[in-house]
Order: structure tokens, then C-alpha cells, then sequence
């Protein structure tokens, strides 16, 4: 017989009731921001909340962990030299890197998303490595933990 695989349906349906305090200003500038973020549901929205919290410290933590998210970076596409630079320092990440899209959004200014999935520490190699890069006016990294 085949041991069933477990999902995280399992995790959902096995969920565990807490109590937490909290000043009345805080939890009304909760409400207000959950409100205007679409939730409805109180705990949802705490659920996304300490899901971000847990990526956030995830990022931090170690390194040798699994992850995935996207490098986002803005440049100016006369001074970032995105034909050799960039592209060389995509090639030797290529292990990690799913794909790149790449917008012009005007004369100077170009966008490029770089999504990754693989182990904490290449990831944050690799957006070293390309902030180095002269010409770079933003990059972010908006990562999850695979849980």
C-alpha cells in the first residue's frame, strides 16, 4: 500500500486557535488596513500578515534554505551595461534563475524582472552581483520560503 503524500490542505485543516493582546489602536489601524487591502476575514488577513513576517526572516535566516521570489531592478539603459554585464552575470546563475522579462519604459529607463527559485544564499549572490552594476536606480527583492 502507498503511504499517502501529505499536502498543505493537511496543514490548513489542522489549524490551531490562539489569543493575542493588543492595543485598541493598533488593532483599529489593523482593521482599517486589512479593509483597504480586500480582506474581510480577520484571521486571513493575520494569516498573510505572519506569512510575510516568516518570508521576511526567512531571507535573513539561512542561507542554505529553499526559496523563490523576484529580483526587480530599474536602471538607466545608457550607464547599466545590461548587454554584457548583466547578461554574463545571468549566465552563471542560470541554475537558480527561471526567467527575465525585460521592459523599456522610456527613452532611459528600463525594467527587468529576474525570477528565482532555488537556495537562499544564490539568490542573494545573485542580487549582489548585479547591484554592483553601475546605473542601477532600484533593485528589490520580494521573496517567499517555500514552506
Amino acid at each position: 500500500m502507498k503511504k499517502k503524500q501529505r499536502s498543505s490542505h493537511d496543514d490548513e485543516r489542522n489549524v490551531m486557535r490562539i489569543s493575542m493582546s493588543l492595543s485598541a489602536k493598533l488593532l483599529a489601524e489593523f482593521d482599517r488596513a486589512m479593509k483597504k487591502a480586500g480582506y474581510s476575514d480577520r484571521s486571513k488577513a493575520i494569516q498573510t500578515a505572519l506569512h510575510s513576517f516568516v518570508d521576511e526572516y526567512g531571507w535573513k535566516g539561512n542561507d542554505n534554505h529553499e526559496g523563490a521570489g523576484a529580483i526587480v531592478l530599474l536602471y538607466d539603459n545608457h550607464t547599466y551595461n545590461h548587454d554584457s554585464e548583466s547578461t554574463e552575470s545571468q549566465h552563471d546563475y542560470t541554475d537558480i534563475i527561471s526567467a527575465v522579462t525585460h521592459t523599456h519604459l522610456d527613452h532611459e529607463n528600463c525594467l527587468e524582472t529576474i525570477m528565482v527559485k532555488g537556495e537562499i544564499g544564490r539568490i542573494k549572490e545573485l542580487a549582489r552581483k548585479i547591484s554592483k552594476n553601475r546605473g542601477i536606480k532600484s533593485l528589490k527583492i520580494n521573496f517567499v520560503t517555500m514552506v
